[in-house]
């Protein structure tokens, strides 16, 4: 690590020391609400977390919390990530019919808050080029409860053929070297080098340049990376202005918040002056005032058999009315909004909000259309308090006792939903097996 000390050195001179201090500390931990849920700060335990500084849903909170162990995250309340992280969505503009791309979106932190701002048109495609990662942006995008973003496992390189100035904003938090997780990760500690800073903005360059071709003239890129090299961070900065044509945005700065090296448009978090891990943010505006070129929707395409089988599981169990648009792929059904675009070529991981599956003439719902319901949407319910014996049980996978009600229902939790049950004789189990502890 000594051509990492020797840089930093350089970089932050007289704080060096203090930073190097700030390395020793426990890494502050953080999470923010999910908008699409009413009242979720009352599930907090107001002993442990106080409000973000910054981001008006986030949180910090104690070593000692875990929210992460409690049904409360099952049930997609809230989603938990670094607090740093957490400003890259906020400097973000959102308006709430937008098209939105994230290109390097897993594992969902920025995606999940972005998709929650969006209503009635707004769309967002989140991508990574990992398949393993691509599957963690899906289940966090489900487990969110989100019924207007399509989930996608390629290189975001790809979308530059069918896309030119056709979004409205980008998110490009870039691949990078991972200084500023040094704290938090020692497996980042373990794969850096020189070499590999010099790599990552070789990469971020080409991302830059799709990001300029597919946004409309004054759509907007929010850049960021969790690291702290000048190479990945400012000079793409200049790259993006002097040589794509960007129009850089002043960001602002407060609760420790830093300008750049040499921009005091774009906003460093380093650990001795913010309570966070290390980040670098910066928004960018393509030049130009014109709308988004319009791009092929999807069309809707159902087997009518199975869609009777929907429908009718929609009458008998759910106060609401099936959604307009569906979409099928081999049993498997999704609700798709009306302007969701073809994607040719493209691997679709998740394509709107996931309704379950018929299989043999019997609609079997998913847990995503249960996170999307209330208590007025559904004809049969249990609620159970968050700690009670009912929902261990359930989430352990085990069957509950029942009120003879037949059919199906929603478990939930302090009235947010859980997961859809089957009762006969018993609560039969429809929780996620994956997900059961």
């Amino acid at each position: 690590m000594e051509q990492f000390d020797a840089r930093m050195k350089s970089l932050l001179k007289d704080e060096y020391d203090d930073f190097k201090k700030a390395l020793l500390e426990k890494p502050v931990k953080g999470l923010y609400l999910n908008r699409n849920k009413k009242n979720v700060e009352r599930v907090l335990d107001k002993n442990y977390v106080e409000h973000h500084p910054i981001v008006e849903n986030g949180y910090l909170y104690d070593e000692n919390y875990h929210p992460g162990r409690s049904a409360y995250f099952l049930a997609g309340l809230y989603y938990i990530q670094e607090p740093s992280a957490m400003l890259v969505a906020d400097a973000l503009p959102i308006e709430p019919d937008d098209f939105v791309l994230d290109m390097c979106g897993a594992p969902g932190g920025k995606s999940c808050e972005i998709a929650s701002r969006l209503t009635g048109e707004g769309v967002l495609i989140a991508n990574d080029i990992e398949a393993s990662r691509a599957r963690i942006l899906s289940e966090n995008i489900e487990r969110f409860g989100l019924d207007n973003t399509i989930v996608t496992n390629v290189d975001p390189m790809r979308f530059t053929k069918q896309f030119q100035e056709a979004f409205d904003k980008i998110v490009l938090d870039a691949p990078c070297s991972g200084e500023g997780m040094f704290r938090k990760l020692e497996q980042a500690i373990d794969t850096w080098s020189e070499e590999k800073v010099l790599e990552c903005a070789h990469i971020q360059k080409n991302l830059l340049k799709g990001a300029y071709d597919m946004l409309k003239q004054g759509g907007m890129v929010i850049y960021s990376t969790c690291t702290y090299s000048y190479e990945e961070n400012e000079a793409m900065v200049h790259y993006a202005v002097d040589e794509l044509g960007f129009e850089l945005l002043p960001l602002n700065k407060s609760n420790g918040l830093c300008p750049g090296v040499d921009l005091d448009e774009v906003v460093r978090c380093y650990p001795h002056h913010y309570r966070g891990e290390g980040h670098f943010i910066a928004l960018l505006r393509k030049p130009g005032n014109s709308p988004r070129k319009q791009v092929r929707t999807i069309k809707p395409s159902v087997n009518l058999a199975d869609l009777k089988v929907l429908k009718a599981f929609y009458q008998e169990n759910l106060n609401k009315k099936v959604p307009s648009y569906i979409i099928e792929n081999n049993g498997h059904l999704y609700a798709v909004k009306k302007n969701f675009p073809e994607l040719k070529g493209i691997r679709v991981l998740r394509n709107g909000l996931y309704l379950g599956e018929v299989r043999k003439n019997r609609f079997i719902p998913s847990y995503s259309l249960a996170l999307t319901l209330t208590k007025q949407d559904v004809k049969r319910s249990y609620d159970y308090p968050c700690d009670s014996e009912e929902i261990k049980k359930y989430i352990h996978g085990e069957t509950l006792e029942g009120t003879g009600k037949k059919g199906f229902g929603v478990i939930f939790v302090d009235g947010y939903p859980l997961s859809f049950y089957k009762e006969s004789n018993q609560v039969k189990n429809l929780f996620p097996k994956g997900l059961r502890r």
